[in-house]
């Protein structure tokens, strides 16, 4: 073999080596805790991914956020529900048969599983996507996100298909009082002709980074248009936070 030709393979060679030797850490890696709630990192995650989990700042920074909005009677719908994290955590709070998570990332099962099973709780846990309505989707699969997203961020992102029901069909099935979502570019889509009668309060992942601000901009309208409106102290760069308005506060405008 040429001098040359031993270069590429053996890149490939120490390449090959580095992921197995991360594969293999993972599978020794304690849990993460992030207020409370036991997490493990995944084996599709990238050392990226994994060391902003590690950190963990904005995802403390939701649970932080829903510890004070949480009551025992609430019901919580979480859409996109990721590693599982935040359905844990209000199961901690308020009984596992009051939340309802939906994950439209198959691969991303195991790990919610997981996130169940170390933290003692048992969420409903339905693999499908949410969106207006139903029907297949398709989703990019990233290695340095936690999340699959309707957004290629990536050009070797991978795509994948997979089922969507409804988001009037789940809540009308459901009747959530809390709704949380992180859709991972979807939102804009999510409430179209949405009908909410049972949710009292919403908080958003700011999708800014993925739909831009006129993405934004339209789900707050269409969230304002059946009844809710933005609760800026309880809000921050990071979630959204909206409140379903008073009948004489609607009255009003």
């Amino acid at each position: 073999m040429s001098s040359h030709s031993r270069g590429p393979v053996r890149r490939a060679f120490h390449r090959a080596l580095s992921w197995l030797g991360y594969q293999w850490r993972v599978t020794r890696r304690a849990p993460i805790t992030i207020e409370g709630i036991q997490i493990r990192a995944g084996r599709h995650m990238s050392r990226r991914v994994e060391k902003a989990l590690s950190r963990g700042r904005t995802q403390r920074d939701e649970l932080q956020l829903l510890g004070t909005l949480l009551v025992p009677d609430d019901t919580v719908l979480d859409i996109g529900a990721g590693l599982g994290l935040v359905s844990a955590y209000c199961a901690k709070r308020i009984g596992s048969e009051r939340v309802f998570a939906y994950e439209a990332d198959p691969d991303l099962e195991p790990c919610i599983r997981e996130t169940y099973q170390l933290n003692d709780v048992g969420p409903s846990l339905e693999i499908c996507a949410v969106g207006a309505q139903p029907g297949r989707v398709t989703l990019y699969r990233d290695e340095h996100s936690i999340s699959a997203s309707v957004v290629r961020r990536r050009a070797g992102a991978r795509p994948v298909e997979v089922s969507g029901r409804a988001l009037n069909y789940v809540v009308a099935k459901i009747q959530p009082t809390l709704l949380v979502v992180d859709e991972e570019g979807a939102e804009p889509d999510l409430f179209d002709g949405a009908e909410l009668p049972s949710v009292t309060r919403i908080v958003l992942e700011s999708p800014d980074r993925l739909i831009g601000p006129d993405g934004t901009d339209r789900v707050i309208t269409q969230l304002q248009n059946i009844g809710f409106g933005i609760r800026w102290g309880l809000s921050s760069p990071e979630h959204l936070v909206l409140w379903r308005r008073s009948s004489e506060q609607l009255a009003a405008i």
